[in-house]
């Protein structure tokens, strides 16, 4: 089977073209992965291999690719790649690491319902309680003109929402460790995936920081857990619901090591993801002032001056594509990779089975045959009569095929409500002039981090 894209009709080729060099394709994959992976895709095009250590890479940057893989053929692409087996390292065997299955599916059907719109609309009042506190923190520190430290300040107030909202957890102390410790996994992990020559086992300074950490995670996991079993009451949280849930099928509940990984999953990509979407939107609207007042023109007209409720999100449409044009500039689930498990054919190329595939969703989301002048913000991409036209495949910020992210309308509701609150009461403004660059780890956030200030409203 030949899938087509960008490059043309099927070649006869039988192997992706790329560069030569091993140790050099490492090094600069470890250094600066995304201009690697540009620049690669700028010189040999839609479909190209390079080499790491542990395998030769395909790399796939045409949406229809990426479609093929995830979707049309998604049963010979599973996720078992020596990426995924690191991040169990991290996440355990939740729904973001397990490869497929049985074991998959059943994992699936106990969550997916978790996420439902009823949940999600009971768990938005816990958003929104902790949303109101911090706002009214950041209206004393405005009143007295202090800067803000953006992705700081996102990440604290998002692990509280999802601490909150997902497991009621609201003990500082807590959840400020937590914090510490995912920030120190993410970067050890991160540098680990993109050069994996000495194994997790061997402890390497980076290695011990990586396994203390996670024991510090396992720790507030742990505590969560024990603490609901002897209180087994519905705290209106995810974790009460999970504890409650049967399987359809066999009737079962799920072990506390099931809990734990999904868990763990829940709170490291609730408050990350989220963070780092929240942290480029202020950002971009800091640097596009006209896009700014467009949006709080649509507050003040949907919410006529009082403070949003997850009845608003669907009015606010304009404030919405603000956040998936951010997402499209600064996708959260930047890489993806994949093993192929049957011999197949992408874009006229031959993939053997056993080739490890890798796509990069910050590429896909900036190719030129689906998406004008790519680089610039412009939030009117995802005006409803804008977006009908475009090929869905072009847009993945939560992946794609069956394993879409079930945690996108719970991130999508917290993102829409804390920004709505934002901009109705603060205008926001660079407190230094900077530009600044993506730094790919797990996750997409900032190179640096972003001073604003928050000017209130009259």
């Amino acid at each position: 089977m030949s899938v087509k894209g960008s490059t043309g009709p099927a070649k006869s080729r039988s192997t992706p073209p790329g560069p030569i060099s091993m140790l050099r394709s490492t090094i600069a994959f470890q250094r600066s992965p995304l201009d690697y992976i540009g620049g690669l895709i700028k010189t040999y095009g839609d479909v190209l291999t390079f080499r790491l250590p542990t395998s030769r890479i395909v790399v796939l940057r045409h949406p229809h690719h990426v479609k093929h893989v995830l979707q049309q053929r998604a049963g010979n692409y599973p996720r078992d790649t020596a990426a995924h087996k690191m991040a169990r390292n991290m996440f355990g065997n939740g729904l973001a690491t397990i490869s497929g299955g049985p074991q998959w599916r059943r994992q699936r059907r106990l969550v997916q319902p978790s996420f439902h719109y009823q949940r999600v609309a009971a768990m938005s009042e816990h958003m929104l309680a902790v949303i109101g506190d911090t706002l009214q923190r950041w209206q004393r520190l405005a009143a007295e003109g202090e800067i803000l430290e953006t992705n700081k300040e996102m990440r604290q107030l998002t692990l509280r929402v999802v601490a909150k909202a997902l497991f009621s957890l609201d003990e500082e102390e807590r959840v400020a460790r937590f914090a510490r410790a995912v920030d120190r996994m993410d970067h050890e992990l991160s540098a680990y995936m993109r050069f994996p020559l000495v194994p997790l086992s061997v402890p390497t300074a980076s290695h011990r920081r990586f396994w203390a950490s996670l024991r510090k995670v396992s720790d507030v996991i742990t505590y969560v857990i024990d603490r609901q079993r002897a209180d087994p009451v519905d705290r209106g949280d995810l974790l009460s619901l999970l504890m409650e849930t049967r399987d359809d099928e066999t009737g079962e509940r799920m072990s506390d090591e099931q809990l734990r990984d999904e868990i763990f999953v829940m709170l490291f990509a609730g408050h990350e993801t989220s963070a780092n979407v929240l942290t480029w939107v202020l950002y971009r609207l800091a640097r596009h002032v006209d896009v700014q007042k467009r949006v709080q023109q649509e507050l003040a007209r949907e919410l006529e001056g009082r403070d949003p409720t997850l009845a608003d999100c669907t009015k606010l449409v304009f404030t919405r594509c603000v956040i998936d044009e951010t997402m499209r500039l600064y996708p959260q689930q930047w890489q993806g990779w994949r093993s192929t498990a049957e011999d197949d054919e992408i874009g006229g190329y031959r993939i053997p089975a056993g080739t490890d595939i890798f796509f990069s969703t910050y590429h896909v989301h900036r190719h030129p045959e689906f998406w004008d002048e790519p680089e610039a913000f412009r939030p009117e991409r995802f005006l409803p009569e804008q977006a009908a036209k475009r090929d869905r495949s072009a847009y993945l910020p939560f992946g794609s095929g069956p394993h879409l992210c079930v945690g996108n309308q719970f991130a999508l509701t917290e993102m829409l409500l804390l920004l709505a609150g934002l901009l109705r009461r603060f205008d926001v403004t660079l407190a230094e002039d900077v530009t600044v660059a993506p730094k790919p780890l797990v996750t997409l956030g900032p190179e640096r981090e972003i001073p604003i200030r928050l000017l209130p409203r009259s």
